[in-house]
């Protein structure tokens, strides 16, 4: 088995295995046109597949249903495709984040892309939202889906942090002292339940509070209403050494990755 991160970052947790979905019916050139960001209507249809020449083009219509439903739709076109359903945060929700394939069988599924689904930050915002299938195909796979998370759940996937539909949409971060950085989310009745630092020996532990003089260098969306945020206690945040004594730069604000 061979397991690929599509889009998003790991935030909450490590990435769970499987989903994918979308809400307009691809065509057969793999790419469906302009669709609104968010999930679709929970009565929407559970899956829309469409056969195409020698290709099976499958677009998840419902991301909160049950995914025994999603396994009945696949069974009955004999596919050995498992979907599953990980809380994302809102520039990617809707959106495959990951895939995992049976070994050789990777390059026989292919993305169907479309436009304004999600956020990437330096990928833009053309997103995976479905996949094509070859009707003869006998591998096995699992598709990474996020979904909308509920109040109060953490993201096993999270956008860029400052990305639209993110709780710091449009914030100037990077470099502002904490004080001011807590002060712009309280305006907004956001939180963040952990920080993350970097000592003199690049070491980044977690922390409950940080002074409000240090700067904050890097942001994740971890809950609706919460944010993970990495702090410093210099300025520029010192470059660090890696094993192998070559320069690491220190985390950047993170982006969405692309395939």
């Amino acid at each position: 088995m061979r397991k690929r991160l599509l889009i998003g970052v790991p935030a909450a947790a490590a990435l769970a295995v499987g989903a994918l979905v979308a809400s307009s019916v691809a065509s057969p050139g793999g790419r469906v046109g302009p669709i609104s960001v968010g999930p679709p209507k929970a009565q929407a249809a559970v899956l829309s597949v469409a056969k195409h020449g020698g290709y099976l083009y499958v677009i998840v219509k419902n991301p909160v249903a049950d995914p025994k439903k999603y396994r009945a739709e696949f069974a009955r076109y004999h596919l050995h495709i498992s979907l599953q359903l990980v809380p994302a945060s809102p520039s990617i929700a809707g959106s495959l984040v990951a895939e995992t394939v049976s070994a050789g069988s990777g390059t026989q599924l292919k993305a169907i892309t479309a436009l304004g689904r999600c956020f990437t930050g330096g990928g833009g915002n053309e997103c995976p939202v479905g996949v094509r299938v070859p009707v003869d195909y006998r591998g096995t796979a699992t598709l990474v889906f996020g979904r909308a998370a509920r109040p109060g759940e953490q993201y096993e996937s999270a956008g860029q942090a400052n990305a639209p539909g993110e709780a710091m949409h449009g914030l100037n971060y990077a470099g502002k002292t904490v004080a001011a950085v807590l002060a712009m989310l309280a305006a907004r009745h956001v939180t963040v339940p952990q920080w993350r630092v970097q000592n003199s020996h690049c070491y980044t532990g977690s922390r409950r509070h940080v002074p409000g003089s240090w700067r904050v260098y890097q942001a994740v969306p971890w809950a609706p209403g919460q944010v993970l945020l990495w702090a410093s206690r210099t300025w520029p945040v010192p470059v660090c050494q890696s094993s192998a004594g070559t320069p690491e730069p220190s985390p950047s604000p993170a982006p969405g990755l692309g395939r």
